[in-house]
């Protein structure tokens, strides 16, 4: 099988033109995609780790979600990111492709925040916003914050969150409506949100934010960017159905790479 079978149905599936202007989606690094398809890693960041895998698997495909490539040069790139040197360097060398589905399949109707929910086991309380699939909602739940928190730890294996309600709202005040931002949540659209939603859950929120959401009472619940793994576990699942002869290899990141003291 040639390579491009497998990204030409990726591409389709989540088109590069509905990724945000932002964005540097899509090819990371390409050779020729006629050449045969010898394995696909499918994981969240392109890491050393994920390099070995590949070449352990001897595997010419990679799918992330986040972009290996991030600036306009690589030059550029290896002044914020100097171990991709090293990486890239490999990569050529074994003509390792790299196609990164990012907001592309963010906004897509069953993107990163569906799959959050869905790995949740909410998905019969989903719902969408109107005119965008990004983010999506949840509605006519009963929980309080600590009983949500519970089921974050033991479906998304996450255990690293802030939030700014009070601990002792935390502990009675029901949560009903819910809108998840999967990854990074901007600003700008979480201020839109309406006050029927009881808690909204992001990643990633800056200082000057927080001081915002604080100002205009808006109950937010921080969890690990880490979140945003659900996207390997829906590609990993559309692929494995879809190429039934394809060798594909998971690569998980098993906790953020950082400790809360």
């Amino acid at each position: 099988m040639q390579i491009r079978k497998i990204t030409n149905y990726l591409i389709k599936q989540y088109p590069l033109e509905n990724k945000e202007e932002w964005d540097p989606a899509g090819w990371s690094l390409k050779f020729n995609l006629s050449e045969k398809l010898s394995g696909i890693i499918i994981a969240l960041d392109l890491t050393s780790q994920v390099l070995k895998k590949a070449l352990h698997s001897n595997s010419n495909l990679i799918i992330t979600h986040h972009p290996f490539k991030f600036y306009k040069t690589w030059e550029e790139e290896f002044i914020y990111a100097p171990y991709k040197k090293q990486i890239l360097q490999t990569l050529k060398q074994k003509r390792i492709n790299v196609l990164c589905l990012h907001t592309n399949y963010d906004n897509h109707k069953f993107g990163t925040s569906f799959q959050i929910a869905k790995m949740l086991e909410l998905e019969q309380n989903i719902a969408h916003f109107e005119n965008s699939n990004y983010p999506i909602a949840i509605k006519n739940v009963n929980f309080t914050l600590k009983e949500l928190v519970l089921l974050i730890n033991q479906k998304l294996n996450l255990h690293q969150m802030r939030t700014n309600i009070d601990f002792e709202d935390a502990k009675s005040k029901i949560i009903k409506n819910i809108a998840i931002f999967s990854g990074s949540g901007s600003i700008s659209e979480i201020n839109k949100v309406d006050s029927t939603y009881d808690l909204i859950i992001t990643s990633d929120i800056k200082w000057s934010d927080w001081l915002t959401y604080k100002e205009l009472s808006i109950p937010l619940l921080e969890i690990s960017h880490l979140d945003e793994q659900a996207f390997i576990y829906d590609i990993h699942k559309q692929l494995s159905n879809n190429f039934k002869d394809v060798a594909i290899t998971l690569e998980e990141i098993k906790s953020e790479p950082y400790r809360n003291l």
